[in-house]
Order: structure tokens, then sequence, then C-alpha cells
């Protein structure tokens, strides 16, 4: 077994103490001086964090410039296919013969959803067999989002699902 014995302590001459204990008291001044302003840092980064969330969850709303159709989704979600989602271009309304732009593109949908043309489901849009003509089927949550392509696209969700899916709402 090895057996390790310790040098004899020495003593430090008294002007090497003061030094150290200067030098120990000037980093410990130095931090206190130094902790309003880390303080005063992390209240800005957390401003700004918090401000940047804010943004991205309330999200602003764009105009819808291209008019002429809109989409009705089935899911939310962009990448679901083709038969996720159906375009309403110049329909009429029931009872009217304003054209369904994106002003009532919500109602629209809604309409389509209520006769069964809808149906929850990444293949909803394929339409039922056997539509509800009585207009009695049920209508989720609906919310426009403006695509990319500045048409309007109405999923099933609420005011959110725009964030999530990175598109901004509709302006009304």
């Amino acid at each position: 077994m090895t057996q390790f014995d310790m040098p004899p302590s020495r003593t430090l001459p008294e002007y090497q103490r003061a030094a150290m204990r200067r030098q120990l008291e000037a980093v410990v001044s130095r931090r206190r001086g130094r902790k309003p302003l880390l303080i005063a840092a992390s209240t800005v980064v957390v401003a700004v964090g918090t401000s940047a969330g804010a943004y991205a969850y309330v999200q602003h709303s764009v105009s819808v410039t291209d008019k002429s159709s809109a989409r009705c989704y089935t899911v939310a979600s962009l990448s679901a296919g083709p038969e996720s989602f159906t375009t309403i271009a110049q329909a009429t309304t029931a009872g009217s013969a304003r054209p369904a732009q994106v002003d009532n593109a919500v109602s629209v949908c809604a309409a389509l959803w209520r006769q069964g043309i809808l149906r929850p489901g990444p293949q909803g849009a394929r339409g039922a067999t056997t539509p509800n003509s009585a207009g009695t089927a049920q209508v989720p949550p609906l919310v426009a989002c403006v695509l990319h392509d500045a048409t309007a696209a109405v999923f099933p969700g609420s005011r959110s699902t725009c964030v999530t899916l990175g598109l901004p709402n509709a302006a009304s």
C-alpha cells in the first residue's frame, strides 16, 4: 500500500496574505457592480423574447388579393394532399348572385360541411356518397388563412391554426 504524506504547511508572509485579500476583495466588489447590469440585460432579453413570441402567436392579418377562388380544407394541414381540400371558384351562395369569394369563403365552406360534401379527415374532400340535402351535418369551427399565392384557405380549427401552419390570418 502506498502512503502519501502531506508536506508540512507553510505560513505565508503578511504582505502576501494582504495582497491575496485585496485581490479577492477586488473580484468580489466587481461582481457586485455588474449585478444590476446583468439584471437589466436579462430583463431586455426576456422582453424581446416575449414580444417576438407574442407576435408569432398573434401574427398579423393579411388581405387576400386573389379573390377569384378559395379553398376549403378538411384537415388543418397543407401537406395532406388534394383529397383534403376543394376549391370554390366563382360559386354563388344560396339565394344570392354574389360570387363566393373571400368575403364569404368561410360561410360557403360551412355550407359545404353542413351539406355533408366535406367530411373530417385527409380524404374528406372526396365528398359523401349521399350528401345531406337537409343541411344538418355538423360544421367544425372554421378559420380563414391566406395561402402563399394570396388566395383564401378555410381550415377546421381556431385562429391559432393559421399560426401553426405558418400562414397569416385573412383580414376580414
